[in-house]
């Protein structure tokens, strides 16, 4: 449950409800499967397919951002523009 109300006395009511009953809200379930990750990760407890993880990431950006350019001339090409009649 996620309280959408932005007002402040809403949301202690909603922050009041999850500590008594000592269940974590959304965002903080998700840091806490990303901090598991990445301990994981680090300590190399994960299986092997995830061995060069962001080591590829990193050479895929940086060979993207190489062609750049290239891409760069091809989504902004001149387009020839006309006159169309009016009726």
């Amino acid at each position: 449950m996620r309280c959408l109300n932005t007002h402040e006395l809403a949301t202690r009511k909603v922050s009041n409800i999850y500590k008594t009953q000592k269940i974590l809200q959304l965002k903080d379930i998700y840091n806490l499967e990303v901090s598991k990750f990445m301990c994981k990760y680090t300590n190399s407890q994960l299986l092997a397919t995830f061995n060069n993880y962001f080591k590829l990431i990193t050479d895929e950006f940086i060979r993207i951002m190489q062609d750049k350019p290239k891409l760069g001339n091809l989504l902004y090409q001149k387009h020839v523009q006309t006159q169309v009649r009016k009726c």
